[in-house]
């Protein structure tokens, strides 16, 4: 096998540090364990009409606990990357 560089620009290029995706990976379990203990309090607290605890609870929670899982995964790969 030749030594030439393999890159598509052909440059020389180390590695850097490994990412910890670890942290992103319980964060994400996190908030599926947050979405079954806040699912019923989020549907509790929209009292009338009914379709629209339905909404927050069954659709606004999760989306909302995805974004803040994923911006934390963002933030953290900020932080973390040379």
């Amino acid at each position: 096998m030749s030594e030439e560089p393999t890159t598509l620009m052909a440059r020389d290029e180390s590695g850097g540090r490994t990412y910890p995706m670890y942290l992103e990976r319980l964060m994400f379990v996190g908030a599926v364990i947050a979405f079954f203990f806040l699912q019923p309090i989020v549907m509790d607290g929209v009292d009338s009409p009914g379709w629209l605890s339905i909404l927050a609870g069954w659709c606004g929670l999760p989306i909302a606990l995805m974004v803040l899982s994923e911006s934390f995964g963002r933030l953290l790969q900020r932080v973390l990357s040379d």
